[in-house]
């Protein structure tokens, strides 16, 4: 019998505790916190996600893609809301048919949790936290929450226990792997709009409040109200250390975020009760040791939140995997090494992609210059489809690999810089140029 031992029910754990039992492995999963699904998840510390292609790919490989088209809320397009009250739309895809959806992370768990439990080749024991790994003698000792500790051996372990994954640290602690962790200097707090608010804020849209050095940003629920997140530094002008009285909070929101505010019954509560979350990218080398360990999701490969791929990117871990399972007749000897050098490259990707993101959505997207690229992008789609797509679009839209995206934009950045250099409106495009720009752009393309 073939046995697999994961560590973290989460997102990543669960979805690749059911692909391998699919394969006929005997899985034992261990998580620290307890069932989700009994009220005990961490409330005001979840950035409600953003689920596209690569993720929906995950989940329908496992006949999840109905299931899930229950919980989540389309987001059609960007609602830029700025300062002097006026609000711009970027869609996100090339038309009606492309866009992302919003899904509570709580929900998607619990989902994966239940079909889970149906398996009769899956166990999830929670409440074990892993205190200890002994790396050479392929051992695991958990505490249970009364205090006692349980002592467990593992055939093959899968460190699927997130940014903090007791795991990884193991595997450094014995100088078995490298790896870095680079704090954002902002943090985020997770605040509620209510259902009852403006017209302006429409429905299946992301909403974003960019200021400069900070914002807000909206994702919508299927209740029509809004799961807010503030975005701010930890320290200096406009940041958590500011704002540490009612009066400070309201006098900020009631400025920067005047119509959010309206909307926001609860804000003082939530904001000094909701814990202040951390953002960071990590990378790590290797993901494995031998046959026996491996790393996957944000255990591996976490990255901020802002182009919305960290579970997509885990979801897709799950699949490459098993594809790599099936290539190499689930000999772990070779799925381990092959499994990182895949991914390694594509996950460097998406964490460059990530940071580039987060200055595009707080400083880029008011703009003018950003803006009129972003117009004359749409229009290269429309005018080109079989020979110009975004890099937005590759990555949301398409499972072309992350490393591809990311090269292909930087050519993109270059041709639309050149194409813009002289135009203040779309109106000023000289689209014969743009035409032989992208002969050149098509000969540099490697894919």
């Amino acid at each position: 019998m073939k046995n697999i031992t994961i560590i973290g029910s989460g997102l990543a754990g669960t979805l690749l505790a059911l692909y391998l039992a699919r394969r006929g492995y005997v899985v034992d999963v261990f998580e620290a916190r307890g069932d989700i699904r009994a009220g005990n998840a961490d409330s005001g510390r979840s950035i409600n996600l953003a689920l596209s292609c690569r993720g929906l790919t995950g989940l329908a490989a496992m006949g999840l893609r109905d299931n899930v088209g229950k919980i989540m809320v389309p987001m059609r397009a960007r609602a830029i809301h700025e300062l002097q009250g006026k609000i711009n739309y970027q869609p996100f895809g090339r038309n009606k048919n492309e866009y992302i959806n919003a899904v509570s992370r709580t929900d998607l768990n619990s989902l994966l949790l239940d079909k889970a439990d149906l398996s009769p080749h899956i166990s999830i024991h929670f409440d074990m936290k892993l205190t200890d790994h002994d790396v050479h003698n392929k051992s695991l000792h958990f505490e249970y929450k009364d205090g006692t500790v349980h002592s467990r051996p593992y055939h093959h372990l899968i460190g699927a226990d997130g940014a903090n994954s007791a795991v990884r640290e193991s595997l450094k602690k014995e100088q078995l792997i490298d790896y870095t962790r680079e704090f954002l200097a902002h943090g985020y707090k997770e605040l509620s709009i209510s259902r009852v608010h403006s017209s302006d804020m429409v429905r299946e849209h992301l909403h974003l409040w960019p200021r400069d050095s900070f914002m807000l940003l909206g994702n919508p629920n299927r209740d029509d109200s809004i799961t807010g997140s503030l975005f701010l530094a930890h320290q200096g002008t406009h940041s958590f250390e500011e704002l540490t009285n009612e009066e400070a909070l309201v006098s900020f929101f009631n400025y920067f975020f005047p119509d959010a505010y309206r909307a926001m019954p609860d804000l003082a509560e939530e904001f000094f009760t909701n814990a202040t979350g951390n953002m960071s990218t990590i990378k790590c080398s290797p993901w494995y040791y031998r046959d026996q360990c491996l790393l996957i999701g944000d255990a591996a490969h976490g990255v901020v939140p802002f182009f919305g791929q960290g579970m997509n990117s885990a979801f897709e871990d799950c699949r490459i995997l098993n594809e790599l399972l099936d290539q190499y007749c689930d000999d772990w000897q070779q799925v381990m090494p092959a499994f990182f050098l895949s991914r390694k490259r594509n996950t460097d990707a998406v964490a460059a992609m990530s940071m580039d993101n987060y200055h595009e959505i707080q400083q880029d997207i008011r703009d003018k210059a950003f803006n009129l690229k972003k117009q004359v992008e749409q229009e290269l789609m429309h005018r080109y489809p079989q020979r110009y797509v975004s890099k937005h679009v590759l990555v949301m839209f398409t499972n072309i690999s992350y490393a591809d995206a990311f090269a292909c934009g930087q050519l993109q950045a270059g041709l639309l810089a050149e194409l813009c250099a002289t135009a203040t409106r779309i109106e000023d495009i000289d689209w014969q140029t743009a035409g032989k720009l992208l002969e050149e752009y098509d000969r540099k393309l490697t894919f």
